[in-house]
C-alpha cells in the first residue's frame, strides 16, 4: 500500500512551547507535489497525489465517486475541490511549503481528455486555483508509469527538477532553446498559471474587446511577431515580454520573443557606455566608447544572429514584425534588412536617453548615439519611446515616433494578491536573505518604507539613505518613540546584463558604515533578492508607503505595481515617473534631489491617518483602476497587435504606416512642450499609440 500523507513536521510534542516557537520561526519546508489522474473506471477517478523535496516521496492514493447524474466537467470541478483542499490540509499539517505541482495523466487518460475537449477547461481551472488560491506554479504534463501512484511520482519530480529548490520560493528555471535561443515562456507553455477569463475580468470590456478582435485579425493573416532582447530575466523588460508572450499564447498569437548568448564582456559595455551614458548618470571619460568596444559589441551581435537566427534557422526568414528592445542587439537590424526586406522592424526605447545631452556634439551621449543610430537603429520602421519628449534623442524624425509607457501584469507574481499567510511566508524567506547578507531583516510589529529597484546608479539610493534619516529625525522631534517608528526596506532583484548592482551594492554597504547614518543602520534592510515575484510582490503589499528616488527613469513598472496595490508613493519629479503619479492624490512629487522633502512627506503621510487614508481611498476608485490599466499587459497587448495590423504587408496590400505624422491635437499635453535641459523646449508630433485605436473606435462609433 502507498505510504499516506502524514503528520512529522517535528518531534517535539504538538502544541508544546517549543514546537509553537519553532513554528513561528520556521520557513515552511520546500515540496513539490505530483498529481496523476487516470481514466474513468466503473464510472470513478482513481488520483494519487506525490511529495517530493529532493529527497524522499510521500504517496497518497484515492479514488473519486462522481455523481453520475451530471456532466463530466462537473465531475472534474469537483474532483478539484477534493485534491486542493487535501493539498492545503497536507502542506499546513506538516509546516510545508508547496512551490509547484504538475498535473498529468496517463495515454489513455489524455486520449479521453482530447476526445471530450470540455474536460479541458476543468483541469485547466484547477491549475489557476492552485495558482491563486495556494500560491503555487502548476504545471500541466504528459506522463507515463506502470501505477498510477508511479505516474504521480514522476510528475513530483518533474516539477522539482523545472525550478530552483534549493532557495524557498517558486522559481521557475527560465527555458531557453538551445537551437534558436527562444525563451520558452512559462517552461513552453507547460506551467499554466491563468486563463483568458483572468485578464478579461481585469479589463474593460472596450479595451477587451479590441484585443480579441486584433488577435483574430492576426491570426487570420498569419502574422508572425518576434521581440529581441538581451537577457530572459531580470529588469521591466524581460517581465514584460513574459507576461505578454503568455497572454498572446493563450490568445493563440504567434509571437515569440528571442535573447542572445550572455557575455560579460559586452555587458559591461552596453550597461556603463550605453545605458548609464545615455542616462547621464555618468561624465567618466573611461564610460567613453571606444572602437575596440565598438568592434566587440558588433560581433557579438553578429555572431549570436548567425548561429541561432540567420539564413537557414527561420526565425527572420518567416517574421512580418521585429521588434528590437534597447539597443543591446542593435546592430542586427541592417543583418535583419538584408535577409527580410519585406519584415517591418520596430525599435523599442525603454530607457532615459538624455536628448539635451545627445544634442552636443562631442558629448559621449552625442558620440554613442551617432554610432548606434547612423549604423543600425536608423533602420527601421518605427521608434517607439518612452511618453517623454525629452527621452526622444536627435536626428529621429517625428514622422516615425510613436508613444507607449511601460507595463506590468495584474496577475502574475508581482501583483496578485496574497492572503495573510503567504505574505508572512515570503517576509521570514526575506528575513532569511537578509541574514545571510548580513542585513537586518523585517520586524514584525513595525511599518516599513520600502524603495524596490535595482542597486543601480541611476535609483537614487543614497537620496534614499538620507531622506530616510531625515524622516527619522522628524519623528524623533515629534516625540515617536524609535521602536514605533518605520524601517526602511532597500531590495531588488539582480540582471546577468548588469555589471553594476554588485559595485553599487557593495558602495550602499559603506555608506551605511558613515557615522552620520550609524544611528539608523540597523533599521535599514538593503538585501539584493533572488527572482522571487511573489517576495517582491508581498514586500509592497506589506509596506506602509513606497518611494521612487531614481535620478533617471524612463518608466517605473515598480511605481505602478505599488499604486495597484492601494500603496502611495512619493518620488521624484524624474523621467516619466510624473505621468505615472497624480501629485496630491496618489503620490507625492518631490523635485530631484530635494531628501528633506521627502523626509518631510513620509513623516505628514505616518503622522496624519485621515491624509494617509485620502491616498488609499483615491487609489481604491474605479477611475484610477481604469487608468492604471493603460500599464497593464491587455491594454499594452493591444498596443503591439494594432501595430502588428496596421505594418504588417502579409493580407494587406495597403498597409497603413502607423508613425505617418498626424496633428497632435489635445492629447499630446504629456510631451508637448517638454524642457530639454538647455534652455529649449521641443514640440513634438508624436502620439501614443493608444490613440490611434482609440480614435479608429470613435470613429468606428460615430459611424
Amino acid at each position: 500500500m502507498p505510504q499516506s500523507l502524514q503528520r512529522k513536521f517535528s518531534i517535539l510534542e504538538t502544541g508544546s512551547p517549543r514546537y509553537i516557537l519553532a513554528r513561528r520561526k520556521a520557513i515552511g519546508k520546500s515540496v513539490y507535489m505530483g498529481v496523476a489522474l487516470s481514466k474513468m473506471k466503473d464510472g470513478c477517478i482513481e488520483w494519487a497525489c506525490s511529495s517530493y523535496d529532493g529527497n524522499e516521496f510521500e504517496t497518497h492514493e484515492d479514488a473519486f465517486y462522481p455523481d453520475s447524474s451530471i456532466p463530466k466537467a462537473s465531475q472534474l470541478e469537483k474532483l478539484d475541490d477534493t485534491i486542493i483542499e487535501m493539498l492545503r490540509e497536507y502542506a499546513t499539517s506538516h509546516n510545508y511549503r508547496i512551490q509547484a505541482v504538475c498535473i498529468g495523466g496517463n495515454a489513455e487518460t489524455v486520449k479521453i481528455v482530447e476526445e471530450h475537449p470540455e474536460l479541458k477547461e476543468p483541469i485547466c481551472t484547477m491549475c489557476t486555483r492552485f495558482w491563486f488560491d495556494l500560491d503555487v506554479v502548476p504545471c500541466i504534463y504528459k506522463l507515463r508509469g506502470v501505477s498510477i501512484t508511479e505516474e504521480s511520482a514522476s510528475a513530483a519530480r518533474k516539477g522539482y527538477d523545472w525550478f530552483t529548490p534549493q532557495f524557498p520560493g517558486n522559481i521557475p528555471r527560465i527555458a531557453v532553446d538551445p537551437n534558436t535561443n527562444e525563451v520558452l515562456v512559462d517552461m513552453k507553455g507547460h506551467c499554466h498559471m491563468v486563463d483568458l477569463k483572468h485578464f478579461e475580468q481585469t479589463t474593460d470590456k472596450p479595451v477587451w474587446d479590441k484585443l480579441l478582435g486584433l488577435a483574430d485579425e492576426c491570426k487570420q493573416r498569419k502574422l508572425k511577431i518576434i521581440f529581441f532582447s538581451s537577457t530572459p530575466q531580470g529588469g521591466g523588460v524581460a517581465l514584460m515580454r513574459h507576461a505578454m508572450i503568455r497572454l498572446m499564447r493563450l490568445l493563440d498569437v504567434d509571437c515569440r520573443w528571442y535573447v542572445a548568448k550572455p557575455n560579460p564582456d559586452v555587458f559591461v559595455i552596453t550597461k556603463r557606455k550605453f545605458h548609464n551614458v545615455f542616462q547621464g548618470v555618468t561624465d567618466d571619460e573611461q564610460y567613453r566608447l571606444q572602437q575596440r568596444d565598438k568592434d566587440l559589441w558588433i560581433e557579438w551581435c553578429e555572431q549570436n544572429f548567425n548561429r541561432y537566427w540567420g539564413k537557414g534557422n527561420g526565425v527572420i526568414e518567416s517574421a512580418d514584425i521585429i521588434v528590437m528592445d534597447d539597443p543591446q542587439l542593435s546592430a542586427i537590424i541592417p543583418l535583419i534588412r538584408e535577409l527580410n526586406p519585406a519584415a517591418r522592424i520596430v525599435y523599442r526605447s525603454h530607457i532615459e536617453i538624455r536628448s539635451d545631452l545627445a544634442s552636443i556634439p562631442g558629448s559621449m551621449q552625442h558620440d554613442t548615439w551617432s554610432f548606434l543610430w547612423d549604423k543600425f537603429i536608423s533602420k527601421v520602421d518605427l521608434f517607439i519611446s518612452h511618453p517623454v519628449a525629452g527621452f526622444i534623442p536627435p536626428r529621429v524624425p517625428n514622422t516615425r515616433v510613436a508613444l507607449m509607457p511601460a507595463a506590468t501584469d495584474e496577475l502574475d507574481g508581482l501583483n496578485k494578491k496574497l492572503n495573510v499567510a503567504e505574505i508572512e511566508y515570503y517576509r521570514r524567506v526575506f528575513n532569511r536573505c537578509a541574514g545571510d547578507q548580513g542585513s537586518p531583516g523585517i520586524s514584525g510589529d513595525r511599518p516599513y518604507v520600502i524603495q524596490v529597484a535595482r542597486f543601480d546608479p541611476a535609483k537614487g539610493i543614497p537620496d534614499v539613505i538620507e531622506a530616510y534619516c531625515a524622516f527619522r529625525e522628524l519623528l524623533l522631534a515629534k516625540g515617536i518613540e524609535d521602536d514605533q517608528q518605520p524601517q526602511l526596506v532597500l531590495c531588488g532583484h539582480s540582471s546577468i546584463d548588469d555589471p553594476d548592482g554588485t559595485v553599487v551594492y557593495e558602495e550602499i554597504i559603506q555608506l551605511l558604515n558613515q557615522p552620520e547614518y550609524s544611528s539608523y543602520a540597523m533599521d535599514i534592510c538593503v538585501v539584493r533578492l533572488p527572482a522571487s515575484d511573489q517576495l517582491l510582490c508581498s514586500l509592497l503589499r506589506g509596506s506602509f508607503c513606497s518611494l521612487q528616488l531614481s535620478h533617471r527613469e524612463g518608466f517605473e513598472v515598480k511605481v505602478t505595481e505599488a499604486l495597484a496595490k492601494y500603496k502611495p508613493v512619493v518620488a521624484y519629479r524624474s523621467g516619466g515617473i510624473p505621468l505615472q503619479i497624480e501629485d496630491g492624490k496618489t503620490g507625492i512629487l518631490v523635485e530631484r534631489g530635494d531628501t528633506k522633502g521627502v523626509a518631510n512627506a513620509l513623516t505628514r503621510l505616518y503622522t496624519d491617518v485621515e491624509y494617509y487614508q485620502s491616498f488609499v481611498n483615491e487609489l481604491r476608485t474605479k477611475g484610477q483602476d481604469s487608468k492604471r490599466q493603460q500599464y497593464f499587459t491587455p491594454f499594452q497587448s493591444v498596443n503591439w497587435l494594432y501595430l502588428a495590423t496596421q505594418l504588417a504587408f502579409k493580407g494587406n496590400d495597403n498597409a497603413v504606416a502607423v508613425a505617418k505624422r498626424q496633428p497632435a491635437g489635445d492629447m499630446n499635453t504629456d510631451v508637448d512642450g517638454t524642457y530639454m535641459g538647455n534652455g529649449e523646449v521641443r514640440r513634438w508630433d508624436a502620439r501614443y499609440v493608444r490613440e490611434y485605436w482609440q480614435q479608429q473606435e470613435q470613429t468606428k462609433g460615430n459611424n
